[in-house]
Parts: C-alpha cells; sequence; structure tokens
C-alpha cells in the first residue's frame, strides 16, 4: 500500500508512527546508507529539537536580532517584536545579509549591536570555534541573548560544501556538553549567564544518522534525554553587564582537502551531494 494512498484517507495521516509500521522500520537499521539515500523526507529529529529550544525562548527572540545566512528564524519566532532583522554571513548572496564576515574574524563588526543573535548549525563548520563565540558574545548590547545550538554527531562531509558563500565550508567539529560549558566558561561567563540544554538519546541519535525523520518515532522515544547519549546541545547566553572578556588568538586550519567541494542540493535534508 503506498504512503500517498494512505495519506488521502483521513485519520491516517501519522501511519508512519503505527507500532508495526516502525518496528518493520527498524528492522531496516541494518545498511549501509541512510532512508530515501539522505533525502528529506519530514523534518529530522534534530531540528525538532532545535525548534522546541526555540518556542521555550521565544521571548528572547526580540529588538534588533540577528541571523546566520537568513532571517527566517527570528521572524518566524520572533513576530512583531523584531523590529529589525539582519543576517550574517561571508558573502551577501540575499537581501537579508546586511552583515558581511566570518563571525570567527567580525572584528569589523561594531558591539554592543544586538538584542539578539539566533545561531543555529554553524558550529561544526567554524574551525576556530572559540573566536565565533567571542564575537557572537561581543557583537550583543548587555543583556542582550545568544540562543545557540552544537550538535553531537552528523554526517561528515569529507569533501566541503560548496554553499555559494564564497569559500568551501568544513566541518571541524562534533560537541560534547563538557566541551561546550568549558567553550561559555572560558569566555568569561558564569553560572548566572548561560544555560546548556541536552536533547537526545541512543535511538534518536540513530534515527537522524539513518535519516529516520521524527513524524516515525513516538513523543516518548523523542523526549527521553539520556546524557550518555547527547544529539544536540542547545545554549541560552545573556551577555553580562560589564564583560570584557580579552580576544582570544586566532587559530587557522593547518590542512584542508584538495578536491572540489560538494554543493547543496535541494533535494537533500543533509546538506551535500553524497547520497544523490
Amino acid at each position: 500500500m503506498s504512503s500517498s494512498f494512505l495519506l488521502r484517507i483521513p485519520g491516517l495521516e501519522q501511519w508512519r508512527s503505527w507500532p508495526l509500521i516502525r518496528h518493520w522500520r527498524t528492522l531496516q537499521f541494518r545498511r549501509l546508507r541512510p532512508f530515501a539515500d539522505g533525502r528529506s523526507t519530514g523534518m529530522s529529529v534534530i531540528r525538532t529539537y532545535w525548534e522546541s529550544f526555540l518556542e521555550a525562548h521565544r521571548a528572547d527572540i526580540r529588538g534588533r536580532a540577528l541571523e546566520v545566512g537568513e532571517t527566517a528564524t527570528i521572524r518566524r519566532f520572533g513576530g512583531d517584536a523584531v523590529t529589525s532583522a539582519e543576517a550574517i554571513d561571508l558573502a551577501a548572496h540575499s537581501p537579508d545579509v546586511k552583515v558581511i564576515a566570518d563571525l570567527s574574524r567580525a572584528d569589523h563588526v561594531p558591539s554592543d549591536s544586538y538584542d539578539c543573535f539566533v545561531n543555529q548549525f554553524t558550529t561544526a563548520v567554524i574551525y576556530d570555534i572559540e573566536a565565533a563565540l567571542y564575537h557572537a558574545v561581543r557583537i550583543l548590547k548587555p543583556g542582550g541573548v545568544l540562543l545557540i545550538n552544537f550538535w553531537c554527531v552528523d554526517f561528515y562531509l569529507h569533501r566541503g560544501l560548496d554553499m555559494g558563500t564564497g569559500a568551501p565550508l568544513y566541518m571541524y567539529h562534533w560537541h560534547t556538553p563538557i566541551q561546550v560549558q568549558n567553550l561559555l566558561r572560558g569566555l568569561g561567563l558564569g553560572n548566572d549567564d548561560f544555560s546548556v540544554t541536552i536533547y537526545g538519546n541512543l535511538l534518536t541519535r540513530m534515527a537522524f544518522l539513518m535519516n529516520l525523520p521524527a513524524r516515525e518515532l513516538t513523543r516518548q522515544e523523542v523526549d527521553f534525554v539520556d546524557p550518555g547519549q547527547p544529539l544536540l546541545i542547545c545554549a541560552r547566553v545573556v551577555k553580562p553587564d560589564g564583560w570584557q572578556t580579552p580576544k582570544p588568538v586566532y587559530k587557522e586550519p593547518l590542512w584542508t582537502p584538495t578536491v572540489a567541494p560538494a554543493r547543496m542540493s535541494d533535494q537533500t535534508g543533509h546538506y551535500g551531494d553524497e547520497y544523490v
């Protein structure tokens, strides 16, 4: 029976969550490629976690707000509370990009400028993550909020990735909770200045890597948190008054691949052409 036929029957839209269907799908985990060859078939569990985090902190997305690459997220979650929506990226690939900068080298971006900065799904592809976090806090106004995520596992794009921003992006980091805690404390932040939320468990990690969409998991499976099997780490940082942490010494990668990078594909949910 095809999925398109089932979707036309009222009340059967959630057929993928039926127990027998779910068990049959998990039997297919013994495979060498992700489901649908990596193409997106629904919202991934990692993005479901991020949306839950943003929903919990919707009130922080306000005033003059900044986002990486586009402004869709700050506009969606901030709504009328956002008085100015801007994007930061390596190149001005859209009218939303008002700030052209490598976040890890953003010395020219004025300090104390933004009420909120939503930085999503960039931390794996920034080599000098300490410098990027420093600038992410520096450009906030005192009391401004940084909402940022660090993912713990993902596909590794070994050739790098061309997203049309002027230079290939490479995947340098998967993060752990203790690492994120130390990165934030290294910015001169204390317990009262940030909070860290962990999402995920063994099943959701497997589902993410297998490209199994969140809709095929139960609410209980998605919501269960195993600190030993994290999938996504989210942090809320409030810039304290009088923050004056010294700029870190900049670091550059010693080597990058010499092959042509993978190109962004509109057909895949995992940012590349490895499975297309």
